[in-house]
């Protein structure tokens, strides 16, 4: 801590002696700088209206030639002078609001290294609202680090500086004043008698040092030109008025319009930069727009090469997956079908059994109604039966195992039906009109068969040429007929057509696909109607 605390009183000796050491020799080099400057100085503040196009005219007023010509960007605040000749004062230096966060990083780790963190908050506080500053109170970080190596710093004190900031960045009188813990006023001094040395032209509030009243300077000049000049032959009112006082005015007009009107040029030129510029980088980002459009070129090159293969093995499972899909709709709607046959037929056999109980209760109970000798063994055989003696011969059991019997001998399906006749008659009439109706269900009329291989001896193998009945009534025997056999065919019905999109290239797109589904429809249906037709040939 004692070595730190020396060192840093070190510096600020150091600081404090090469400014007496600078002040002997100023007012001789500010001599020497005006007397070398002195032929080419011209008035304070004198502007042009046109310049040529130079970095300096970047900024928003253009560029001003200042009396040492020498071009700097424009600004009607503030003018420029060389500050070994004007020797400013501090309220003629034009202010700036500077933004530090770069500068506060660094100071933070140097507070806290040496224990001033009151020193940070302050000047953090001070910064918030941006660091006021005057323009050209600075030095660079060249100087500053030449500055350090005079003063004994360590070599990892200057690298920390020269690694921290940019070659370009400058230190104004506040930062160096926080950061080596010396006043403000010192640090003030110090940079702008740097920036003496280095011959600065720099930025002068224009409102400060500009002379005040330049129309009383013209009319002191036209009153005290009469007043002398009155009393010289050929000066009379016709000079006095007409040309001395209107030369006056014109001047006058001419200085106050030169500064209106350089503003408005300047003004106008700056947003014509402007708006090119904008234009230009509008330009620039439609043209690397459009260049993305085609970044994956070659990516689509590769994918369309591989497009043919990729398209042949997606089209042969396409194929699979369409005759797989084909085949299970086939199987269920055969399968549902058989289960249709299957229960139909268990449904005639319980209808036939359920006849053969009624017909032949029936039966007998007509009997037992008409024939004395079937009244007298009933009613024996109840007597015994309650008497505890059944007989082993039961007449009910009989009666129905002779109808049984009967049956077995019997070919029910060529029987002669009759309802009203005996059981076999009457079985045999129940299940023929079953069988017809099993037939009508699930089985193809001859009717029917001759009208197809009618209709396909019309048409004779181009069923386009069919009238609309023929072609009508052809689709609705194909309709019935594999639905009555459980058969499944694919139909053109299921390629629908495609939607247009509403644009003119899509679209012509899209009518030619359309087509050729036309074309495809057209040709299942002839493949189905032949197929069909040709199974009853």
């Amino acid at each position: 801590l004692a070595q730190a605390a020396l060192q840093s009183h070190a510096r600020q000796c150091a600081l404090a002696g090469a400014l007496e050491g600078a002040s002997c020799t100023l007012r001789s080099a500010m001599l020497l700088r005006t007397m070398r400057c002195v032929r080419v100085a011209r008035p304070l503040g004198s502007r042009g209206i046109f310049s040529m196009t130079a970095p300096e005219a970047s900024g928003a007023g253009g560029a001003v030639v200042t009396k040492y010509r020498i071009t700097k960007p424009f600004n009607e605040k503030t003018t420029w002078d060389d500050f070994m000749i004007a020797l400013p004062e501090r309220d003629h230096l034009a202010k700036t609001s500077k933004e530090v966060p770069v500068f506060l990083r660094y100071l933070k780790l140097v507070c806290d290294k040496e224990g001033r963190t009151n020193d940070w908050k302050e000047f953090m506080a001070r910064c918030k609202s941006g660091l006021q500053v005057e323009n050209d109170a600075f030095i660079t970080v060249d100087e500053l680090l030449t500055v350090m190596w005079k003063n004994g710093f360590s070599e990892q004190s200057r690298n920390a500086v020269q690694f921290t900031f940019g070659s370009d960045y400058k230190f104004h009188y506040p930062e160096l004043a926080v950061l080596f813990d010396l006043s403000e006023e010192d640090t003030y001094k110090f940079c702008l008698r740097t920036r003496m040395e280095q011959s600065h032209i720099g930025e002068l509030d224009y409102g400060t040092v500009v002379r005040k009243g330049f129309l009383r300077d013209h009319w002191i000049v036209f009153g005290t030109g009469v007043f002398l000049l009155g009393h010289f032959p050929f000066f009379n009112y016709v000079f006095f008025l007409k040309i001395f006082g209107t030369g006056v005015w014109t001047y006058s007009v001419w200085s106050l319009a030169n500064r209106y009107l350089g503003n408005v040029i300047r003004r106008n030129e700056y947003m014509a930069l402007q708006k090119t510029a904008h234009d230009v980088k509008a330009g620039e980002d439609a043209i690397i727009e459009s260049m993305q459009r085609f970044a994956n070129d070659a990516r689509a090159l590769t994918c369309l090469k591989e497009f043919k293969k990729e398209t042949q093995e997606k089209l042969t499972t396409y194929r699979s997956a369409l005759v797989l899909e084909q085949q299970r709709e086939l199987s269920d709607r055969v399968g549902r079908q058989l289960q249709s046959i299957a229960q139909f037929e268990n449904t005639v056999a319980a209808s036939l059994q359920a006849l053969l109980v009624q017909e032949a209760a029936s039966k007998y109970r007509d009997a037992i109604k008409s024939d004395k000798k079937a009244q007298d063994t009933a009613f024996d055989f109840a007597v015994s039966s309650l008497a505890g003696k059944a007989p082993s011969v039961d007449p009910l059991t009989s009666h129905f195992a002779e109808a049984l019997k009967s049956l077995e001998k019997v070919d029910i399906a060529s029987a002669k039906p009759d309802p009203n006749g005996s059981i076999v008659e009457r079985v045999a009439a129940a299940y023929q009109k079953k069988e017809a109706d099993f037939k009508a269900s699930f089985m193809v009329s001859a009717t029917e068969a001759a009208e197809v291989k009618q209709l396909a001896a019309k048409a004779k193998g181009n069923f386009a040429s069919l009238d609309e009945a023929s072609l009508g009534r052809l689709e609705e025997l194909y309709s019935t007929i594999n639905n009555r056999m459980g058969f499944y065919a694919t139909h053109e019905k299921e390629l629908t057509k495609v939607a247009e999109t509403g644009d003119a290239a899509g679209d012509s797109y899209v009518k030619y696909v359309n087509e050729q589904l036309a074309l495809t429809q057209a040709k299942i249906k002839e493949k189905r109607l032949t197929a069909f037709t040709s199974a009853f040939a």
